[in-house]
Formats: C-alpha cells, structure tokens, sequence
C-alpha cells in the first residue's frame, strides 16, 4: 500500500509579503523575475494584489497583479 502525504496550504498572501513576479495568464513581460511588496491584497479575484515594484523610478507606484502572477518566497 503506498502512503501519500498531503502537500501544506498554500499561505495566503498577505501585506508587506516580498513577492517575485512570474509568468502568468496576463503577465506584463517587462515586469517578469522582479521582485517587489505587496501593498493591498483583494479577496476578488482571488490572491489579486497590488504590489510596489524594487527599484521603480516612481517608488508609489503600484501594480496589479493576479494571483498567478505572484510567488512567495515561501512557494
């Protein structure tokens, strides 16, 4: 009989979370393997959030993004 072990939930994201930028449905390319803050995080869609990008020029600047576009250091 094989044993199966669960895989850990997934965190959910949350406030000041440092986030890498990845590959996603609708990923902006330039924005790809950066890494940033998310300042707000939305309920819907779900795991969307608003981050502020390392090193921007306009340092308030926030993005959207979905939650497939987002990684934790955690994933």
């Amino acid at each position: 009989m094989r044993m199966t072990t669960a895989r850990p939930a997934a965190r959910e994201l949350a406030i000041g979370d440092r986030v890498h930028i990845q590959q996603g449905h609708r990923s902006i390319p330039t924005l790809l393997a950066h890494v940033g803050t998310i300042v707000e995080v939305f309920r819907a869609p779900p795991g969307s959030c608003l981050v502020r990008i390392d090193g921007d020029p306009d340092r308030l600047r926030e993005w959207f993004f979905y939650g497939d576009e987002v990684a934790t250091g955690d994933a």
